[in-house]
């Protein structure tokens, strides 16, 4: 099958992306993201922080100290250096800004990545620069004080600030901020994107219908960036203080917390279980309308029972390739003169088509954008001419 549907992988590999290394530590955090799903109404998004890439992966840290300060300010000052006060700015994907008061002025804002280590530190390193013991400590937050604790030396003393107080990150200025009945409507025909603390992997999505429908999904899968429609739920706003509720669905009671919008932040406040965040995406960024499913369903529809033969205008017709598409996403595949072999397929929401020999799994790059004109057929992938097809009735490969 490797030879059988070398076209299409020819069309995917610019979606190839990451070593084998990453996409290992990859999995290990996806584990590690589940392990607290429940914990925060299956929306939280509860992962392990991934250190820079290259750095071994450590095991979950407890995130009740560390959840308050996401989308704000942390000020702390190190008894050795007088006078002097860093701040950063903490956002949920692991990386902020921070910046050095001193006697002699301030400093640029520089980019940083945040992290925790398996003993629970809290650390905070220069983009592009080692970690080491002095960019970590013990940290703990009572209100607005917050106290970091070396491993050796003594205390540093600090403070949390309401949002990007130093104004240190552009992207979100405290004017922006929407809280209330206002936060909830800027979310009306916007994506709710749920990811990990520390991680750039999105797990959880929502999309909020101006009809008060709204459409979850949750993408498990560590090789394979595909989202799987739950159950239609139902959005509403009530109580004095303006909360946004969930119901039906997944849901077995009706589950509410106040809303509010720093730039593309979002921190859902319950009552129960504090703050949890997610980031705001414009529009269906993960194609969960009617709409978008509708249009994949029809897509796969005009496949099964049919096939597709594949040409490239460079090869000669040993090259061709045939897939023949049954129901329930298994299928036959041929290349040039060799035997078909057995495969599984699938049409993504964003309308991609996938292929796999059986038994392997699906994976980001076995997939490509697919248009179907008639009898016309396009295959495509970024920074990849397109391939042309041709949609043919019935079983092509007992012809």
């Amino acid at each position: 099958m490797e030879k059988s549907l070398r076209v299409m992988r020819e069309a995917a590999d610019a979606i190839r992306a990451g070593s084998r290394e990453v996409r290992r530590t990859r999995v290990i955090m996806k584990i590690r993201m589940r392990a607290m799903a429940a914990i925060l109404l299956g929306f939280a998004q509860m992962g392990s922080l991934a250190a820079r890439a290259g750095e071994p992966e450590q095991p979950q840290a407890d995130w009740a100290a560390f959840r308050p300060l996401i989308g704000h300010t942390l000020v702390y000052a190190k008894p050795d250096r007088p006078g002097e006060e860093k701040g950063v700015f903490l956002r949920l994907d692991g990386t902020g800004k921070a910046a050095t008061r001193g006697p002699d002025g301030a400093g640029e804002p520089r980019p940083i990545r945040w992290m925790t280590t398996s003993s629970g530190q809290f650390c905070v390193t220069d983009v592009g620069t080692k970690l080491w013991d002095g960019d970590c400590g013990w940290l703990s937050i009572d209100g607005l004080t917050a106290t970091l604790t070396p491993a050796s030396g003594p205390v540093w003393p600090g403070r949390v600030l309401e949002g990007d107080a130093w104004n240190l990150d552009p992207s979100a200025r405290s004017g922006d901020r929407l809280a209330g009945r206002a936060a909830i409507e800027a979310l009306v025909g916007n994506t709710i994107l749920a990811i990990g603390y520390g991680s750039a992997d999105a797990h959880r999505a929502h999309y909020l219908m101006a009809d008060g429908k709204a459409r979850r999904a949750h993408n498990d899968q560590p090789y394979f960036n595909n989202w799987a429609l739950l159950p239609d739920e139902k959005w509403s706003i009530r109580g004095p203080a303006d909360q946004l509720c969930f119901s039906g669905g997944g849901w077995k009671e009706v589950s509410c917390s106040t809303v509010s919008i720093a730039g593309d932040l979002i921190t859902m406040h319950y009552e129960k279980y504090g703050p949890v965040h997610a980031l705001l995406v414009k529009g269906d960024a993960r194609n969960l309308s009617p709409a978008a499913e509708i249009a994949s369903r029809k897509k796969a529809d005009a496949l099964v029972g049919h096939s597709i033969l594949l040409k490239a205008a460079d090869r000669g017709a040993k090259t061709d390739s045939t897939l023949y598409f049954m129901r329930k996403g298994s299928g036959l595949a041929k290349r040039g003169d060799g035997a078909p072999v057995p495969i599984k397929w699938m049409v993504q929401l964003d309308g991609k088509l996938c292929v796999v020999e059986q038994p392997r799994d699906f994976r980001d790059e076995r997939c490509t954008t697919l248009a179907i004109d008639g009898d016309a057929v396009t295959l495509s992938a970024p920074d990849r001419a397109p391939i042309a097809g041709r949609l043919l009735k019935g079983n092509a490969l007992k012809k």
